[in-house]
């Protein structure tokens, strides 16, 4: 039976080319929708690795270490330093829009590192990483090289340097500068900072300050994309949904096709559980070589997606195990038609 279901796979080609290619195109844009939601807490980790900061000081009262409004004044900057010591770093994070020139506005991320040694950009594909009046960081997805001019909040400000990535929510172009710089683009020059970075994971601090750990910084700027993560994950969902719903059609119109071969098997012999089990290996069939499809578009289409999707090689391997459930389930539907089948209707007129 399942070399007849094999060989009838081979006579129905072009339909089964077909399905394959429709389902396949569901599961890659599955898969693009699986990245895109993994690379907004991939861009917010790789970020605050790159800090290298083991806490996160900020007030008490304060709601997360970059939550826009709430700010450390110099006082409370010189009071957590003399406590946490000198390789401690303040730092100014917010939101802009940078003129690139040639009437070019792009929505960008600041963020202004001040003394101390941690949060300095790595990872350039040019330039210098060495911050100072008048000179910024850009990531290399604004498409500005080292020399190029930029104006922030009616400041000009040079490019020393182009990192790889540099990205903190949704793919916002993250811009590193000097922290005085920062403060007079974010703030109009107010000497305040969103935290102080230090490498010291237990600090005794003060009463009206606390730390947070990574995953607690992590949490905090993720939560403004939470009904964004969810979104995406519903529509992953409905493409599943899509998916299996394809695969069930192409099995059931299969063994409408069949329907007499099916009785002339059973009048010869064949059980419903033999022919049933072709049905599945038939679904099962299509469903992975989609699912491989799928992968390879996928794999292809993300570099090309208009925002950072992260493909995790775990979805990648998961994808045909789904696949082979889904075609499992869409082949019982076929299986529910083949015992339907009575072994006279291969006698029956045409």
């Amino acid at each position: 039976m399942i070399f007849a279901a094999l060989r009838d796979l081979q006579w129905r080609r072009r339909r089964i080319v077909i399905a394959i290619v429709g389902t396949g195109l569901v599961f890659a844009m599955s898969l693009l929708m699986s990245g895109l939601a993994n690379s907004f807490s991939v861009e917010v980790n790789r970020t605050l690795d790159r800090q290298g900061a083991q806490a996160w000081v900020i007030l008490a009262t304060s709601p997360g270490a970059f939550s826009p409004g709430s700010f450390l004044l110099p006082g409370d900057v010189a009071a957590i330093i003399a406590t946490t010591g000198p390789q401690s770093t303040p730092v100014l994070y917010g939101s802009a829009v940078a003129d690139l020139g040639r009437s070019r506005p792009a929505d960008v991320s600041v963020m202004g590192i001040g003394e101390g040694g941690l949060a300095q950009p790595s990872h350039l594909v040019e330039g210098d990483s060495l911050l100072g009046e008048g000179k910024v960081i850009t990531p290399r997805s604004l498409g500005l090289h080292t020399g190029d001019q930029l104006s922030l909040s009616g400041r000009v400000f040079t490019v020393s340097g182009v990192v790889d990535t540099a990205s903190v929510r949704a793919g916002l172009p993250l811009l590193q500068m000097d922290l005085a710089d920062a403060q007079g683009v974010l703030v109009g020059g107010q000497p305040v900072v969103s935290t102080v970075l230090t490498t010291d994971a237990n600090p005794t601090l003060p009463a009206e300050y606390r730390t947070q750990d990574k995953p607690a910084v992590a949490r905090g700027l993720m939560r403004p994309l939470k009904n964004a993560v969810q979104s995406i994950q519903f529509v992953k969902a409905l493409l599943w949904l899509v998916a299996a719903l394809v695969l069930a059609a192409v099995v059931y119109l299969g063994v409408l096709d069949r329907t007499r071969d099916i009785a002339v098997f059973k009048a010869t012999g064949a059980s419903t559980a033999a022919v049933g089990a072709g049905v599945c290996v038939q679904a099962v069939v299509v469903a992975v070589l989609a699912a491989v499809l799928g992968v390879g578009l996928g794999v292809l289409l993300a570099p090309r997606f208009p925002m950072q999707v992260d493909i995790e090689s775990g979805s990648m391997m998961s994808l045909p195990l789904l696949a082979m459930a889904i075609g499992m389930l869409a082949g019982m539907l076929g299986v529910r038609r083949v015992a339907g089948i009575e072994p006279v209707t291969a006698f029956g007129g045409p």
